[in-house]
């Protein structure tokens, strides 16, 4: 959806010199959050940041973040218009300081949640791990609305590892499996108290959950 919006932290800090976070849209989210993409997820974060200006008119932008409305105006917008006459980019040109859609369906559900579960959505090895809130994740990532470990927990288990194998389909040249969430997570049979999940063992599952995503964070930095 445009490179332009990816910056580093230093890049970051001269868009916004006086190092006003400015909040704006649903739920107070900044204009430059972090970013992950699926790389991010299997290996150690770039600690890049992305022009979120979901919730902005180019006026807000141009007023209240003139460094930012620059930067894409000058990196953005001539890309943007160049697609323009294509129906594909029609939407994107006369939306040309938004980073790709919208994807107001996800912004609700993600909406008040302080973290919520992501996968890469094509990987050889599928793992699932909590990111938070203040993360936008790349179009690439299966972004799962959950806080509880729970939930974490069965869905790095092996149980629902064999059944997204069977379930989604494969991609690339590697046929590595994608993960489809309309079939793998929407059709799954989460455990409950009618296949004798208990409140230890669920507590206990969420506890180890919590264990193995730390874990994985600390040894990937």
């Amino acid at each position: 959806h445009g490179a332009g919006f990816i910056v580093t932290p230093d890049e970051a800090a001269k868009l916004l010199p006086d190092g006003e976070p400015l909040e704006h849209g649903p739920g107070g989210l900044q204009l430059l959050r972090d970013y992950r993409n699926g790389r991010d997820l299997t290996d150690k974060p770039r600690g890049v940041k992305v022009i979120d200006a979901f919730g902005w008119s180019a006026e807000d932008l141009r007023q209240r973040a003139p460094h930012v409305y620059q930067w894409l105006l000058e990196r953005v917008k001539p890309e943007r218009d160049a697609k323009g006459s294509t129906k594909d980019g029609a939407g994107y040109a006369k939306l040309w300081w938004l980073h790709g859609k919208p994807r107001q369906e996800m912004r609700k559900q993600l909406a008040g949640l302080p973290r919520y579960i992501a996968t890469v959505e094509t990987a050889k090895h599928r793992t699932f791990q909590f990111l938070d809130a203040s993360i936008l994740p790349d179009n690439m990532l299966i972004a799962i609305a959950v806080n509880d470990a729970f939930v974490l927990g069965i869905l790095s288990s092996q149980l629902h590892t064999e059944w997204a194998l069977a379930t989604g389909s494969r991609l690339g040249v590697g046929n590595d499996p994608r993960y489809n969430k309309s079939r793998c997570f929407e059709t799954f049979p989460f455990p409950d108290e009618d296949t004798g999940l208990t409140p230890a063992l669920r507590e206990r599952i969420a506890q180890l959950a919590e264990q193995i995503d730390a874990h994985r964070k600390r040894v990937l930095g």
